[in-house]
């Protein structure tokens, strides 16, 4: 698609077309802080640039400015964008790029080897996929002190400490380019001017194959990285259901043939707290193992779930065939929705007798 591949231009031409000398001051220019790509039509695209200005003054507030063109060239986007600003455009520390998820349908490769090419952008620079526009993320009327840029950076950031899969560029080109993966990226969506992380968006390859919710990407990070952070509800028999705090968790896997077929045991260790008791008496311990019992049943059917549905939609994102590669399998990249899933998790509540 030659919009996509100009459309990668883009970001690289803004950056190559100004670098900033250590004599100029934030006054004069205007710093890009976030970038965002919106498919328009099979010839056209749009880039939206967050930025900010500091108006001259010892005491100045920095302002949002948002700065958008569509285009068939990247040529033709730069002029555009230029000719918006009073001051030269220039690249600051850009923290997240934001690919709307219709471009993401037609392919995001072009545009991400791009920007792993230029010096000036960072491997642990954000990517993520919104439901909706960019630019209307972009140009959302956020009631923070903080620039719309920086708020977006730092709530996917936030997230991915705590309820989704971490991601950057760096780990993104190596499950782009990884036989034995796929790549995911967070995803977010603008809610009545307010961005919100709704989950993560699935690729296979550089294209969009589909989503998960915030309760499977919270599994799913669980099973991707060991997480100290999150909270899981339990259904109890009283009224309020109980909150466990994940304290540390760790996921193995391993991988076997058996007469029957290829089968992948998933293990989960977790370490728990809770932080509600739901009205259960966590002074017993018959009903701390309870607790403990419920909460593993709980964990192995999500995932369970989540395994399979990564298998429908043929993607691999935890690297499972990655697995079956390093064990030695000849026939690894076949194995697609052959693999069987044994999940078994082994959950330890501490200082379950406090909360009450």
């Amino acid at each position: 698609m030659n919009a996509l591949k100009a459309a990668g231009l883009v970001f690289l031409i803004l950056i190559t077309g100004g670098c900033v000398p250590a004599s100029k001051v934030l006054e004069d220019v205007q710093l890009i802080q976030a970038v965002g790509y919106d498919y328009i039509g099979e010839d056209e695209f749009q880039v939206t640039d967050g930025a900010t200005y500091t108006p001259p003054g010892v005491q100045s507030v920095p302002e949002n400015v948002v700065l958008t063109a569509v285009g068939k060239t990247s040529k033709s986007i730069r002029q555009k964008i230029q000719a918006q600003s009073t001051r030269p455009v220039e690249v600051g520390r850009v923290g997240i790029i934001i690919f709307d998820q219709e471009i993401a349908k037609y392919g995001i490769g072009p545009i991400v080897d791009n920007l792993q090419r230029d010096p000036n952008i960072g491997r642990d620079i954000s990517l993520c996929v919104s439901e909706g526009k960019a630019f209307e993320i972009l140009s959302a009327d956020i009631k923070q002190e903080e620039s719309v840029s920086r708020y977006v950076t730092d709530i996917v950031k936030q997230n991915m400490d705590r309820t989704i899969p971490s991601m950057n560029l760096h780990h993104f080109l190596f499950q782009y380019r990884g036989d034995g993966f796929d790549p995911f990226l967070p995803l977010i969506e603008n809610k009545d001017q307010a961005v919100e992380v709704v989950g993560v968006a699935l690729l296979k390859g550089d294209k969009l194959a589909g989503k998960l919710d915030l309760q499977e990407s919270y599994m799913m990070k669980v099973l991707y990285e060991k997480t100290n952070k999150g909270i899981i509800e339990v259904d109890s028999k009283k009224k309020n259901p109980v909150s466990i705090q994940n304290l540390s968790s760790k996921a193995s896997f391993h991988p076997r043939k058996e007469m029957t077929g290829y089968t992948m045991s998933v293990s989960v260790k977790m370490s728990g707290r809770v932080m509600e008791a739901g009205g259960l008496d966590l002074t017993k311990q018959p009903n701390i193992k309870k607790l403990e019992k419920k909460t593993e049943k709980i964990l192995e059917k999500e995932m369970l779930s989540l395994l399979k549905k990564l298998q429908e939609l043929d993607v691999d994102p935890l690297g499972i065939k990655e697995q079956f590669r390093q064990e030695g399998y000849r026939d690894w990249k076949k194995l697609g929705q052959k693999v069987q899933f044994d999940v078994h998790a082994d959950v330890r509540l501490i200082q379950a007798g406090i909360m009450e």
